[in-house]
């Protein structure tokens, strides 16, 4: 089938005899997650990075002989969940409907229902992987439907008749299980508190482009990298010169904060290392009560492979980066 796989033939002139010691790669595209999930059980596929099958697998998979996990790769990765507001919508420009939000998700049953158990629950936009700069005492909201139907009256959304106080769509990014689990846990949670949810599923692109072209969206759950270094992976997410129609994983809630932008330029240029982290401190204490997004998990990155595959993975970049140290040990 076209498009099915890719061949890649060892280079006899490559630079760093004798790597590569494979004489062939073949990487294999495999979108269906149950055929992907045998194909590695039955050692069809001997290296699946980026957490390739469902978390409700992962406990099986621990369980096979031949199976091991690897969780090194992902340092220039620190990926996490969040929900994104946007804020050219009415409803959401007002912070207390945010915070309203805020004191109903559960980030606990997020991680322990949704995820498995998998991940770290985060109250703000940085991962705990970052642990420079990631802050642990950041304010949060308790989970209080009381507290939240207050902050919804004064925000001037009563309950009508029918006991809703508005109707409203919810995307998510298309990328494995966790995003459409969490999406159905948000829209019941929501519920509670008279806000009517309606999930929307999309493919990719058309997604991408919903979220950040047409902006035809209220809020969205979603996966974010804060990469190597908080001014290269979240600075996007929060500067209000990243927020430019068409341009994909930025500002999609159209944040804007003066005195955010200003911290955020000044901690990309800042030498002394103890000062950006003070700086990014701020920034997360501002955002927390601004409240763009609300940061959910760490999102959980491994790598299975065939236990008889050896140095897959010998630097932070992992799978993505060199495999010319890789080789198939004796059996």
């Amino acid at each position: 089938m076209r498009g099915s796989h890719i061949v890649y033939k060892r280079n006899p002139e490559y630079w760093d005899q004798p790597r590569p010691y494979l004489d062939q790669l073949i990487v294999r595209f495999i979108p269906d997650a149950a055929a992907l999930s045998i194909a590695i059980e039955t050692g069809e596929i001997d290296l699946a990075p980026s957490t390739p099958v469902p978390l409700s697998d992962l406990e099986r998979f621990k369980g096979l002989p031949n199976i091991a996990f690897e969780t090194r790769g992902y340092q220039y990765a620190n990926g996490v969940s969040r929900i994104e507001f946007n804020l050219e919508r009415p409803f959401f420009k007002d912070v207390r409907v945010r915070r309203a939000f805020a004191h109903v998700i559960d980030r606990k049953v997020i991680r322990n229902t949704i995820n498995y158990g998998y991940g770290e629950t985060i109250a703000g936009p940085i991962s705990p992987n970052l642990a420079k700069w990631y802050v642990a005492d950041l304010k949060t909201y308790p989970i209080d439907l009381a507290a939240a139907e207050k902050l919804l009256d004064e925000a001037g959304y009563p309950r009508g008749a029918d006991g809703i106080r508005a109707r409203i769509n919810l995307d998510y990014v298309p990328s494995g299980e966790s995003y459409p689990r969490g999406s159905e846990y948000i829209r019941q949670a929501l519920a509670k508190v008279g806000v009517d949810a309606t999930v929307r599923s999309q493919d990719f692109a058309t997604y991408t482009k919903r979220i950040y072209t047409d902006r035809d969206f209220d809020f969205a759950f979603e996966g974010m990298s804060n990469l190597f270094d908080p001014t290269v992976g979240v600075q996007r997410l929060y500067w209000s010169k990243n927020f430019k129609p068409g341009v994909p994983f930025s500002n999609g809630s159209a944040y804007s904060n003066p005195k955010v932008d200003a911290l955020l330029e000044a901690a990309a240029i800042e030498v002394d290392a103890g000062k950006r982290v003070e700086q990014w401190r701020e920034i997360q204490q501002i955002l927390v009560e601004d409240l763009p997004a609300i940061d959910i998990v760490s999102q959980p990155e491994l790598t299975l492979y065939n236990k008889r595959i050896t140095d897959h993975t010998v630097g932070g970049e992992g799978v993505s980066g060199s495999l010319a140290y890789a080789y198939v040990a004796a059996s």
